[in-house]
Order: C-alpha cells, then sequence, then structure tokens
C-alpha cells in the first residue's frame, strides 16, 4: 500500500512548489521606466552677434559708363576692354564736319547781331539827342529804344547758341573723367550712336573696391551703415578682410530683397572687379535684451491657445515644460524669453511626441537601445 501513495505525495509537492514560485514572481518584481531618446539643443547666451553669409560680387568703388552727350557717328575707339587710360585722356571721337559747320553759322549769326545792335545803339543815342531839343516827338523816341532792346535780346541769343554749338563741337570727343581701366566697351567705330547712348564702362581702383549683395526684408532692421562685418574671395584662397557697410537701399528689389553695398577695408594683392564674393554679415540684436535666447524653431510647441512652450531636460532626465513668449522667428530659428538659461538643454526635435514628465536619453550619448 505505501508504494500506491509515492507518486501521488511527489506530484503534489511540485505542484505546490510552482504556486508558491508563480504567486511570488509578480509581488516581487520592480518596474524600470525606459528612456525615450530625444535630440536636444544646449541654449547659447545671445550675447554675441549673429552672423548670417550671403553671396555678393566684387565691383571697383569707383565706376561709370561714358556716353556722348550729342548723337552721331563713330569715328574712332582709341581703347579696348582691358586698356588703362590717364585722366584728361581722349576715349573715342565723333564725326565733327556737321558740328563745325553749325559752330561757324553760330560765329556768323553773332557778327550779325553785333553790326545790327550797334546800329541800334547809335539811332537811340541820336534819336535822344533830338528829343532833348524838341526836334522829335516821345513816340520816336520810343520806337528807337525798342529797337535798341530788340537788338540786344538779338545778341544776347546769337552769343548763348555759339557758346552751345562751341560745346556741342567739344562734346565730339569722349575725354576720361578720371584714370583707371576698361571693363567693357559697347559701340564700335563707324557706328552711329543717339545722345546717352553707352560706350564705354570704365572703373577706377583710386577708390579701392566694394561687394555688392542683397538682404531680405527680415533683416534689415539688423543692419546699419558704418558697421563692419567680413568679406572673403574664393578665388583668392578664400582670403578674408573686414568691410564697411556704406549703403543700405530703401527700395527693395525682386523677392523683397533690398541691395547693401560694403567698402573692402583691406583689399587683398590681386582683387578685381567681378570676382565672387562670400559676406559674413554680423547682425545686431535690435533688443539688445540678455533674456532674449535662440533656440531652434523646431523646439516650439503650441497647445491649443497658441501658447508657446518648450520642453526642457532637468538634471535628472525628466522632461519639464518650459512657457516662452516668441520675440522674432527666422527661417530655422526663434528667439524667444522665458525662464530660461544658457547652458539648459531643450528637446530639439520631435517634442510633440513626448511629455513633461518622461525620462528621457539624449541622441548620441550613452549607450543605444535596439528593440
Amino acid at each position: 500500500m505505501p508504494r500506491a501513495y509515492r507518486p501521488l505525495s511527489l506530484v503534489t509537492l511540485l505542484f505546490g512548489l510552482a504556486l508558491q514560485l508563480g504567486g511570488c514572481s509578480p509581488e516581487t518584481s520592480s518596474t524600470t521606466e525606459i528612456p525615450t531618446v530625444v535630440d536636444s539643443h544646449e541654449i547659447q547666451a545671445a550675447n554675441g552677434p549673429d552672423i548670417t553669409r550671403l553671396s555678393g560680387r566684387v565691383q571697383a568703388a569707383e565706376h561709370t559708363t561714358l556716353s556722348f552727350e550729342i548723337a552721331g557717328q563713330i569715328e574712332h575707339i582709341a581703347v579696348d576692354v582691358g586698356d588703362r587710360f590717364d585722366a584728361g585722356a581722349p576715349l573715342a571721337t565723333l564725326d565733327d564736319k556737321r558740328y563745325r559747320l553749325v559752330a561757324r553759322q553760330r560765329r556768323a549769326e553773332v557778327r550779325e547781331a553785333e553790326a545790327s545792335l550797334i546800329e541800334k545803339r547809335q539811332d537811340f543815342r541820336r534819336q535822344s539827342s533830338l528829343a532833348e531839343k524838341g526836334y522829335v516827338s516821345d513816340t520816336q523816341l520810343d520806337t528807337a529804344r525798342a529797337g535798341l532792346d530788340t537788338a540786344e535780346s538779338r545778341h544776347a541769343s546769337a552769343v548763348a547758341a555759339q557758346e552751345l554749338a562751341a560745346r556741342d563741337l567739344s562734346q565730339t570727343t569722349l575725354n576720361a573723367p578720371f584714370e583707371g581701366s576698361v571693363s567693357a566697351r559697347q559701340a564700335e567705330p563707324s557706328e552711329r550712336v543717339a545722345a546717352n547712348q553707352a560706350i564705354l564702362e570704365v572703373i577706377s581702383d583710386r577708390e579701392g573696391f566694394e561687394v555688392e549683395t542683397s538682404v531680405p526684408e527680415t533683416l534689415v532692421g539688423d543692419l546699419s551703415t558704418g558697421s563692419t562685418h567680413s568679406v572673403s574671395l574664393p578665388a583668392l584662397s578664400d582670403a578674408t578682410t573686414p568691410a564697411t557697410l556704406t549703403r543700405l537701399g530703401t527700395q527693395p528689389r525682386s523677392s523683397n530683397d533690398y541691395p547693401v553695398t560694403l567698402s573692402l577695408d583691406e583689399p587683398p594683392e590681386g582683387v578685381r572687379a567681378g570676382m565672387t564674393a562670400e559676406i559674413a554679415l554680423s547682425l545686431a540684436d535690435a533688443s539688445q535684451d540678455a533674456f532674449v535666447l535662440p533656440i531652434p524653431l523646431t523646439a516650439l510647441v503650441h497647445d491649443d491657445q497658441q501658447h508657446a512652450h518648450v520642453l526642457r531636460i532637468g538634471e535628472d532626465s525628466r522632461l519639464e515644460s518650459v512657457d516662452v513668449t516668441v520675440i522674432s522667428i527666422g527661417e530655422e530659428r526663434a528667439k524667444v524669453r522665458g525662464e530660461l538659461a544658457a547652458g539648459e538643454r531643450i528637446v530639439a526635435r520631435g517634442a510633440e511626441f513626448v511629455e513633461p514628465g518622461q525620462v528621457v536619453s539624449l541622441l548620441g550619448q550613452g549607450p543605444e537601445r535596439y528593440n
């Protein structure tokens, strides 16, 4: 009989042991919160200048387009692209035959007007003398005076016409306004040109070089004339020179971009007009507020009432919501004011997928987890 009960006792023992182990397991296990990996951003102090990089082109500070003030046929052009010239040197001439004839005609008209003036002056003197003696009437004297006035007017008009003709004749020669070189030639000999039609484009290096670029309307308020920036020239092994902002446009070009001109303070050796330039603009913080901090635009979270906040990563790696006031918004970042400090970290991207109180780990720091 004892042999019949032995298997039952062993089964009972094993079953009881299983119940004990199964009952103790859920009660003794500890729950561990798994951190969520987030991309973070360390807040930087806003006490330094913002740098915006733009492309531009070098040009001579002193440059102009030369043209004749009168119409005519080009007789000769003395220079070509790249040629240098002295100040006052003749660069091009027009056929001046017609203008010489006009000048000769105007001189003849002046002599004719002078002869008429002398005659009328003598007649008025004679009439005045006779009027004093009572030999002529006041009407005759008035007629002589009117004739003299007309002769004087005609003489003055003839003299002015002679001066204009002489000036036009002198304008048949195009002289250099300064010492420099030719950057473009837009006409050829024997070509008939209109008044003020472009003939030559010339530049001078006596005033140095400048860079022209354009800035979007959102940056115009952060720039001021006289401010110093940096310009590098890729063609000259990225030679860098300080540059002073000399002109800030008041009328936008296409796409609401405003023209900006910077003068190169120390032009590097070998710089030429037309070279590409890379400009690093130092933008002033208009608010000058040390409590205004730049953060990534993707770090902003808005609630249903459109109130903005960010998620700060605490020392215990838990997220906490911090309300912020948005001061300005750019293409990639925003400037905010709130209970934040330089050196603190916030969630840079994906803030809408985590919530305050959640434990996180920083992307790129610590061991990575694979599921």
